[in-house]
Formats: structure tokens, sequence, C-alpha cells
């Protein structure tokens, strides 16, 4: 019974007096301590801590409180109220986790290694990639890794529709479909939408790529993606 009484929330010692309590029809913190073998200060916590609980009472006789249990159906009631409090804190924790997901998520990468640990993440994600911009710069700048990378997104089945500025030579692969901008939209980056990431890439010297997580400006840009794609020619 003790380790039940534990497992509902009453500490050792809230415990150990709340089932001495039963053996009187009403009694003192002083009788008490002296059956539970406690110093009276920790014997006046336990039953403060019972009281607040509601799972003990007390009346005043001469001065001095004396002490006795509640109907112990109060025990399923103070079950219900703590089941009810878990609820209510789940929830209020999942509004926060809600909050976090939501909340974008900045990341700068520099140089050629930045730039390839963008290429893994557009893997990881395993969602088509659509391209603003796209460049030749990547088969200039890592045709090796380019190459893997290729074999890869095919054998994960990743397709992407890329837009590339016309003038430019495009990666041609049966995985890519590709679409010609006016010349108005030549610019020295790239712009790489895949899943909830947006990714701007800089081809400067340093390479910079900036990625971001975010559900809504991913799909702001991915409609802007579409409204371009519907304007422009194979």
């Amino acid at each position: 019974m003790k380790e039940e009484l534990i497992e509902l929330g009453l500490t050792e010692r809230e415990t150990d007096a709340y089932l001495a309590l039963y053996n009187f029809k009403e009694t003192t913190a002083t009788e008490l301590a002296k059956i539970t073998k406690e110093h009276r200060t920790n014997i006046y916590d336990s039953l403060n801590g019972l009281i607040k609980k509601g799972l003990i009472t007390y009346v005043i006789k001469n001065g001095t409180n004396y002490y006795k249990v509640s109907d112990p159906n109060r025990l399923v009631d103070y079950a219900n109220e703590k089941e009810k409090l878990a609820e209510s804190l789940t929830n209020q924790l999942k509004d926060k986790l809600k909050l976090q997901k939501n909340k974008p998520i900045v990341e700068v990468y520099e140089g050629k290694e930045g730039f390839k640990s963008i290429l893994y993440k557009i893997l990881k994600e395993g969602k088509t990639l659509y391209g603003i911009g796209a460049s030749e710069e990547w088969e200039k700048r890592f045709p090796f890794q380019l190459s893997n990378y290729m074999k890869e997104r095919q054998k994960r089945n990743i397709h992407a529709k890329l837009l590339y500025v016309k003038g430019t030579k495009p990666m041609m692969h049966k995985m890519n479909e590709i679409k010609f901008l006016p010349l108005e939209f030549a610019q020295p980056s790239t712009i790489a939408i895949f899943g909830d990431y947006v990714v701007v890439l800089m081809w400067s010297d340093p390479l910079v790529a900036t990625l971001t997580k975010s559900e809504q400006l991913s799909q702001s840009f991915k409609n802007y993606f579409d409204l371009l794609w519907k304007i422009t020619k194979k």
C-alpha cells in the first residue's frame, strides 16, 4: 500500500504519516511523531502536504490541532486532479513544441565544404528540388561531388525542376526538368527550395550559403517558383 501511495504522488514521509493516522480517530502531531519516529518539524511538513492534497483534515481543541484522515474516496479525486493537471501540462508543452517547430532556423555555410553540406541535406530531405537561377557553377566547382550527388539523387528518386537564366549551360539529366528565365533574372546567386528549406547560394569568394528552415517561408518561395515556371519556356 505504501508503494502505491508513493506512486500516486505522496512523499515517503507523507505516506508514513497518512497510514499512521488510520490508527486513530484523530490525533496530534506530537503523538504522530512518536509513532512514526519522525522529528516534529518533519511531521508538520508532512501533515501540511497531506492537507493541501485534501487527504486529511484537522480540528482545533483547546488550541491544539487534532488531525484525521478524510474520506478514502478523496484518493480517487486526488488522482483525477493529477491526471487533469498532467493533461493540461501536456497540452501546454505541445503548444510550446509547436511554437519551437514553427520558429525559423537559420544557418550559414561557407566554402566548398559548406556547399557540399547543402547537397547532403538535399539528399537527406528526399523531397523535390526547385531551383531559381540554377547555375553552371556547380559543375565547374564541384564536378566529382556533383556526379556522385546525381547518382544518389537518381537512386533516391529525387526529381528537380530548375530555372536557368537564358545563355547558361544547364545540367542535363533525366532527373532534371529545365526551363529558362529571361536575361533580366541573371544574378550571382541561386535559390534552392526543398521540403521546408530555402537556401540562397552566393557564388562569391568565399562561397557563402544561407539555409533557412521554415515551412511558411518555403511555401512562399515555392509559390514564387510556380509563378515563374508558368511564364517561362523550355
